[in-house]
């Protein structure tokens, strides 16, 4: 040093090259060009700071030429805040002696020309010439190394701070480096791991094949990563994701092992958890018949569960690719292709969507579909994943329930259902037809007992057998008079069942109500009518008259149970009386009359056969109107009666006339019939009236046909009347028909005129022809 000093000192006053001996003169170029190539900067300043000697390394390091830097004080090249204490250091050095830096060396800091601080690493010596002292500095770029050593130290701390066990072991298999998540991992302090081999790790179970992959891998010098079951120093066994690469010097020849292990204990037991869940899920959907499937962002299947062999009747390999719009119904996919969006825009999660799928054998099958989209960890779908439920079999009873609610509200009786475990068993449900047969709303007879349609005249009897009933649990039918809201009464036929649940307990009644108050009231009036009708039949003639001098016949077809026709015919040794009537009204009033009129009519022809003088046919409808007037007017009926008495022993027609119909007088030689009246008000209007009697005279041959107005009244499906004048012509064709067969005939072509009908009104005659 003290030689390098001196020819610097020489060599920067610059002395005359003669005055150097040989050996000097060798020794100084040399040095000059060990100063020129040395890697290092070499700095000289004398004892102000001021610098001497600035090499081409120096200019390297710091940017400044050296005819840029010589003369002027070092400190240029010193940052702060050593810029600002340099001179001071000098001075204090040179006044006390006190050496802090000359002399040895140290790491500092230098700045070059652009400004930029870097490391150095500073050695400092001191040469005297004389008064005269020199300072050398030495100094190396320390940046490159820093920046190693940097690397070095983040490399070390990524290691030592690692979430993952690390293990570096050496060729042999000896453990030499652990960091702290090793220890935290496997229980093992870095002084029992240093210096063991990895194998205190391995686990009983683990397969020999696995360790046969690892070593194939890393001999050639490979890397082998796999998961691996391990022990913790306590015998706890866990996974780990393991890692093992080969390490290399600089010649590439391996040297050590880097083992790295990630512990997934808690994913791989997650992993196995859901993989356990998803399968019992699969088993238990496939038990239960549910379809699970999968399907891309367009809807077409990337996974079906078995379950759509039992649905559709598909394989699950068949639908994969499909989408779901080709296993619906026409219907059903022109409906979600017109009102879903585009498969990829639809996000959103749907519950409980019924489907309408057509089987591979081509029936419709109905499905409770719900889906859940699924996106990665970017936002985007990636697929879709749901379950479909057959739902066939409830669609149909569901359908079948509103079909049996929508006809038992529209359902003509009154239906209820009522609790059967409450108290007084409240209804909770009413029907429409229950309403307005009581009228009540159904918010007034929901929560009500229908015992309260009850009142005074309610039979007791039929109350205690409904009470029985439901006491019992057992089927009741009754007919009892119940109240409506307004108070009026209605015969309720009342038809009670009981209802059970699955343990056989007695859960509802259901009710089944109908007025039936017209129904019976025409049961009464059937009744009645059929009474009638029999009363009816005991009037008229048992049989037609068939003597000497005349030949009679009778006919008389009610319109419905009870005619209110009568006709009769009476023969004494030298009369014959015929009479034939119309009551108003069909019904046992009419048919009472009837047996009234006939009783009076009786009793005034043996008035007649006494020898009473006047008793003939206008005198019998006279005293018949009196006899009758007060019961017809009470009873607000009225007769139209054609009488007429023939006597046999002159020939002669007596008769007279009450309202009633012509009758029709067709004698043996004429072509057509004229008809026989007489003024006369019908019976029943007025007490006192008198009658007009006609007489004229029968020949043999002669018919005359008495008749009521259902057969001239009789329509035809045209709404035409068969009329007089038909009926007139009819019996004009039947000369010599005898009058049974008159009546026959007469009666056949009335039945063809109305089509086979039944007549609007009664239909009778009689018949007389003289012979």
């Amino acid at each position: 040093m003290n030689k390098l000093l001196n020819f610097l000192f020489r060599w920067r006053r610059k002395l005359p090259r003669q005055t150097r001996d040989e050996t000097s003169f060798n020794s100084e170029i040399q040095l000059e060009a060990i100063l020129d190539t040395i890697v290092d900067g070499v700095i000289a300043t004398d004892q102000h700071g001021i610098v001497q000697l600035f090499n081409p390394a120096a200019e390297r390091l710091f940017g400044y030429r050296c005819e840029e830097i010589v003369g002027r004080n070092v400190s240029v090249i010193v940052p702060s805040p050593d810029q600002e204490a340099h001179d001071a250091y000098i001075a204090n050095y040179l006044h006390t002696g006190i050496k802090k830096i000359i002399g040895t060396g140290r790491e500092v800091k230098g700045r070059r020309k652009d400004g930029t601080v870097f490391p150095l690493y500073l050695s400092i010596g001191e040469a005297r010439l004389g008064q005269k002292r020199l300072f050398v500095a030495i100094l190396h770029d320390l940046t490159h190394r820093k920046q190693i050593e940097e690397k070095m130290l983040i490399l070390s701390n990524a290691v030592q701070q690692s979430p993952n066990a690390v293990l570096i072991a050496n060729r042999e298999g000896v453990i030499e480096y652990i960091n702290p998540s090793f220890t935290r991992l496997t229980g093992y302090r870095y002084e029992e791991a240093i210096g063991k081999s990895p194998s205190l790790l391995r686990a009983p179970h683990t397969p020999p094949e696995q360790f046969a992959r690892l070593w194939r891998t890393l001999i050639p010098g490979g890397i082998w990563q796999e998961q691996i079951q391990d022990r913790k120093s306590n015998g706890e066994l866990y996974w780990a994701l393991e890692t093992i690469s080969p390490v290399r010097n600089a010649e590439g020849v391996v040297t050590h092992f880097l083992a790295i292990q990630q512990d997934i204990t808690d994913q791989k037991r997650d992993k196995e958890a859901l993989q356990e869940s998803e399968q019992r899920f699969r088993q238990v959907a496939e038990m239960t018949g549910e379809w699970l499937w999968e399907q891309d962002p367009e809807g077409h299947y990337l996974y079906s569960s078995g379950a759509v062999r039992q649905i559709l009747g598909y394989q699950p390999e068949e639908i994969l690719g499909k989408s779901y719009l080709d296993l619906l119904t026409e219907e059903d996919r022109q409906h979600w292709t017109q009102n879903l969006p585009p498969a990829p825009k639809l996000q959103e999660r749907f519950s409980r969507l019924v489907n309408r799928y057509r089987h591979r054998d081509g029936f419709e099958v109905f499905t409770e579909s719900t889906g859940e989209p699924i996106f990665d960890a970017q936002g985007r779908l990636v697929k879709w994943r749901g379950v479909d439920h057959d739902i066939t079999e409830r669609k149909r009873q569901e359908d079948a329930l509103r079909l049996r609610d929508r006809a038992i509200e529209a359902s003509s009786v009154g239906i209820s259902i009522a609790d059967a475990r409450q108290k007084h068993h409240p209804n909770i449900y009413v029907n429409s037809a229950l309403s307005r047969i009581t009228g009540y709303t159904r918010d007034e007879l929901l929560g009500q007992s229908l015992q309260f349609l009850q009142g005074p005249d309610t039979d007791k009897e039929s109350v205690e057998e409904i009470r029985r009933a439901m006491r019992e649990g057992v089927n009741c039918e009754v007919v009892i008079k119940n109240y409506r809201k307004n108070g009026s009464w209605f015969w309720n036929e009342l038809l009670i069942s009981p209802v059970r649940d699955e343990a056989g307990k007695l859960s509802h009644f259901i009710g089944v109500q109908s007025d039936v108050t017209e129904r019976l009231r025409a049961e009464v009036e059937s009744h009645e009518l059929e009474i009638a009708k029999q009363i009816q039949r005991s009037l008229l003639p048992k049989a037609p008259l068939d003597l000497e001098g005349f030949q009679v016949a009778g006919f008389c077809l009610p319109a419905n149970h009870v005619g209110g026709d009568y006709f009769d015919y009476f023969h004494s040794s030298d009369a014959l009386d015929i009479v034939i009537a119309d009551v108003s009204g069909h019904s046992v009033g009419a048919a009472l009359i009837m047996s009234e009129v006939r009783s009076a009519l009786k009793a005034e022809l043996r008035k007649s056969a006494a020898g009473q003088p006047g008793h003939h046919a206008a005198q019998i409808l006279r005293s018949l109107n009196e006899l009758l007037y007060d019961d017809l007017n009470g009873a607000d009926l009225f007769i139209t009666m054609f009488y007429l008495h023939y006597d046999l022993l002159s020939r002669q027609l007596v008769y007279a006339n009450a309202g009633h119909n012509r009758a029709l007088l067709l004698r043996e030689n004429a072509t057509s019939c004229q008809t026989l009246d007489a003024e006369g008000m019908i019976l029943g209007v007025k007490k006192e009236v008198e009658f007009e009697e006609k007489t004229l005279p029968l020949k043999v041959g002669d018919k005359v046909l008495l008749y009521t107005d259902g057969i001239t009244e009789a329509q035809n499906r045209s709404g035409e009347f068969f009329g007089d004048a038909r009926l007139c012509r009819l019996f004009s064709s039947y000369k010599q028909e005898s009058p049974q067969a008159v009546i026959a005939h007469l009666i056949e072509t009335l039945c063809g005129y109305c089509d086979g009908r039944s007549f609007e009104d009664d239909v009778s005659m009689v018949v007389l022809k003289v012979v």
